[in-house]
C-alpha cells in the first residue's frame, strides 16, 4: 500500500512494560518484564515491516507505555538508533519518553539525552501522599519533587508533568496542594487529565459501590475551571483541552494528531494514521509476538475513513484545540450532523463557545460539556 501523505511523519513506539498496573489504567501494558529482551527485538523487526518506505525522515518519535523508563538505558538508546538511521530525523526533531519518577536516575537521563532523547513526560499526577496511593502509584510526593528537581537541571530537555482530577479523596484543598507542587517545579509544559470513570478500570469498580469517596461532578468541574485559572496566571497557554504549556513548549508530538498529520506505529496495542487511513496492531502480546516472528505485520485492523467520517474527526479533534475550527468546517459539520449544528449554536448562545475572526472555539466551560456535543458526530 502506498503511503499517502507526502512530507516527514511521525512515530509512535509502545513500550508496554510497568511494574504494576494503576488502578486507573486502560492502556495496553505488561507486567510480565522477562519479556522485554524479546519484545525489543520484536520492535527491531517491525520497524522493517513498516508500510513506510526507509529514508521517509521523522519529524517527532515518541515513546510511550507503558513504562519506557523501565527498559535499559542502553536498549532504549540501540532502539532509538536503529529507528533513526531507517527514517533520519528532520533538523530539529522532537523525541519524547515518557517515565515514572521513581526510575529517574541522573545516570539515565545522561543516557536518554545522549541518545538524542529531548522531551520527558513524567507521570507525576499528584502531589499529595494520600491520592497517590488511591490510585496505585507506587512514588510519593517526596520521590516527585525530587524526579521534577532532576529534570530541571538538565538544560536540553523540554519537559511535560501530568496531573489527574477526580481522584478518591481530591478536594479543592488537595488540588491546591498539587498545584502549588507544579509550579514549584516549574515543567515547560503541564497536562491535566480528568478521570474517566466510563473506563474498565479498578477505580471503576470501587466508583460503582462507593461513588461517595471521590469529588462528584461539579467539584470536578470546579477543580478542572481553577486549574485554567491559575495555570493561566503562571504563563501556562491552554492550548489543548487537557494540556498548558509555555511558550513555544507545546508537545509537537501530540499536536500531530490533533492536526491529523501522519503518525506510524510500532508495538502492541499501537495507532497509526497518515491521510484518510487509520490502523492498530494487536493488543495481545502473544499475539504480537508471534505475529512479527512469522514475519507479518501485527495488524488488529486498518481501515480508510469517508469523507463525512473525515468531517467528524476533523471538528472533534479541531474544537479540542484552542484555535477550534473555522466557520465553514463547523457549517459543513452542521449540514452533515443536524444535532451538531443545533448543539454548537446553542453552545455559542451559551458562552460554551466563542466566535472571532471567522473561527470557532469552545471556552474551558465548553470543554466540560464538550463529550456531549462530540457524541452528535455520528
Amino acid at each position: 500500500m502506498t503511503d499517502p501523505s507526502p512530507g516527514p511523519k511521525g512515530l509512535y513506539v509502545h513500550l508496554p512494560f510497568c511494574a504494576s498496573r494503576c488502578a486507573y489504567c486502560t492502556f495496553v501494558v505488561s507486567t510480565e518484564r522477562r519479556l522485554v529482551g524479546a519484545y525489543v527485538e520484536a520492535i527491531h523487526r517491525e520497524l522493517e515491516l513498516l508500510d513506510l518506505p526507509e529514508g521517509t525522515p521523522l519529524e517527532t518519535v515518541y515513546l510511550g507505555g507503558g513504562t519506557p523508563s523501565l527498559i535499559g538505558g542502553g536498549e532504549l538508546a540501540g532502539l532509538l538508533r536503529a529507528i533513526l538511521e531507517r527514517h533520519p530525523g528532520v533538523p530539529g526533531i522532537e523525541v519524547t519518553t515518557e517515565a515514572n519518577p521513581e526510575d529517574l536516575t541522573p545516570e539515565l537521563l545522561g543516557l536518554w539525552t545522549a541518545a538524542g532523547i529531548n522531551r520527558i513526560s513524567i507521570g507525576v499526577q499528584s502531589f499529595v501522599d494520600g491520592e497517590l496511593t488511591a490510585i496505585g502509584r507506587r512514588h510519593d510526593a517526596a520521590r516527585a519533587r525530587a524526579a521534577c528537581h532532576l529534570l530541571a537541571r538538565v538544560p536540553s530537555v523540554t519537559w511535560n508533568l501530568d496531573l489527574i482530577l477526580g481522584i478518591p479523596g481530591q478536594t479543592p484543598e488537595s488540588l491546591e496542594v498539587s498545584l502549588a507542587g507544579a509550579l514549584e517545579a516549574a515543567p515547560h509544559h503541564i497536562s491535566v487529565y480528568i478521570l474517566e470513570m466510563d473506563k474498565p478500570h479498578r477505580l471503576q469498580e470501587l466508583y460503582r459501590r462507593h461513588p461517595d469517596e471521590f469529588p462528584g461532578d461539579d467539584t470536578v468541574a470546579g477543580l478542572y475551571l481553577r486549574v485554567h485559572e491559575v495555570l493561566g496566571k503562571a504563563g501556562y497557554e491552554h492550548y489543548e483541552i487537557s494540556n498548558f504549556a509555555l511558550p513555544g513548549a507545546e508537545a509537537r508530538h501530540n499536536l500531530r494528531y490533533w492536526d491529523r498529520r501522519p503518525v506510524h506505529a510500532l508495538g502492541v496495542g499501537a495507532h497509526g494514521n497518515d491521510g484518510n487511513r487509520r490502523w492498530a496492531n494487536l493488543e495481545s502480546l502473544a499475539g504480537y509476538l508471534e505475529a512479527i516472528r512469522g514475519g507479518e505485520r501485527p495488524l488488529a485492523w486498518e481501515t480508510t475513513l469517508s469523507p463525512r467520517e473525515m468531517l467528524a474527526e476533523g471538528l472533534m479533534l479541531g474544537l479540542r484545540l484552542a484555535a477550534g475550527v473555522d466557520r465553514g468546517s463547523a457549517d459543513a459539520g452542521g449540514a452533515s450532523f443536524p444535532e451538531f449544528g443545533r448543539m454548537l449554536e446553542g453552545f455559542l448562545q451559551r458562552d460554551l463557545a466563542v466566535e472571532d475572526a471567522g473561527r470557532i472555539f469552545l471556552t474551558p466551560e465548553g470543554w466540560l460539556l464538550s463529550n456531549e456535543l462530540f457524541a452528535t458526530l455520528v
